[in-house]
């Protein structure tokens, strides 16, 4: 009898986000099952279940993704599961906390290729300017941009939420970024100006710099916004630009840019979850080493 593919999506959340559900079965799963909301001291009793119910054989069939918002929670879950596992007891893990992690793969490959593009170098040499990154696109933009060797500013509109999430990526991923209170517009348009990259993470629908504060802008700048909810984060950013200079030396990569490759990197490593022999760790290097490769393979 053929097996049929498993999914678990585990989330700490109230509710598991139908994007992921969709994706998944999309993918080629036979079932979904979302459980949420769930402690990550629950994460160790369910992978047991998952994998002893099918055999050493058959656990291979089941996966679990772990797609908690918080980014310190969703990652927590992701090692429990690793620590509980065992041969020949495997079962294919992923995190991506909402999206975040793919997201942001997908934000800093575009930004990056728009970086070589225009002259400007690599992305790991350049000054980023996280706006509004305290949400888990903005954490994992910021510290995968440090891992490469950028210089990162996280910003959040009171010190202490910066400080809070700059902390977090130091102790989840080593990453070093340094965070700052930008309460208004004035404060982050004077961050801007010292930035080489410029990527706007905030919630939906809530600007961050107005077209005047960006045309004020001098030198060569990459602007990246993940907002495909008017009124933009960055205010004359078309969602569909992809490098599009909006005004002398300011180059704008807009969120259906970025979702386009951001839905093909969760796409490919809910794949791989899927079909691999043996059965992967997906995290949130996987996805940037995904999204650079699906960008270099065109």
């Amino acid at each position: 009898m053929e097996r049929k593919r498993l999914l678990y999506i585990v989330s700490a959340d109230a509710r598991v986000s139908p994007f992921d559900i969709n994706m998944a079965y999309d993918a080629g799963f036979d079932v979904v099952v979302p459980y949420a909301p769930v402690d990550v001291a629950a994460v160790p009793g369910l992978v047991q279940d998952i994998m002893f119910s099918r055999g050493a054989k058959g656990a291979r069939f089941s996966a679990l993704f772990f797609s908690s918002a918080g980014v310190a929670a969703a990652e927590a879950m992701l090692q429990a599961a690793r620590r509980t596992l065992f041969p020949p007891f495997q079962v294919g893990l992923m995190v991506d906390p909402r999206g975040g992690y793919t997201t942001a793969a997908a934000l800093l490959a575009r930004a990056a290729a728009v970086c070589r593009d225009r002259g400007m170098g690599e992305i790991g040499r350049l000054r980023i300017l996280v706006l509004a990154g305290t949400g888990g696109v903005g954490r994992a933009a910021a510290a995968m941009a440090a891992s490469d060797g950028a210089r990162v500013t996280l910003t959040s509109r009171r010190a202490a939420s910066a400080a809070e999430a700059a902390q977090e990526l130091l102790t989840l991923f080593g990453a070093r970024v340094e965070p700052s209170a930008a309460p208004g517009e004035k404060e982050l348009a004077a961050l801007a100006a010292q930035a080489d990259v410029i990527l706007a993470t905030g919630a939906a629908g809530v600007p961050l710099l107005s077209r005047l504060s960006i045309e004020s802008l001098k030198g060569s700048k990459v602007l990246a916004d993940v907002n495909a909810v008017p009124p933009h984060g960055l205010e004359g950013v078309k969602p569909q630009d992809s490098g599009t200079e909006m005004a002398p030396g300011l180059f704008a990569i807009g969120a259906m840019s970025v979702g386009d490759l951001k839905f093909k990197v969760e796409a490919s490593l809910l794949k791989d979850l899927l079909t691999s022999d043996s059965p992967p760790v997906i995290d949130s290097q996987a996805a940037r080493r995904r999204a650079l490769e699906i960008l270099e393979s065109k």
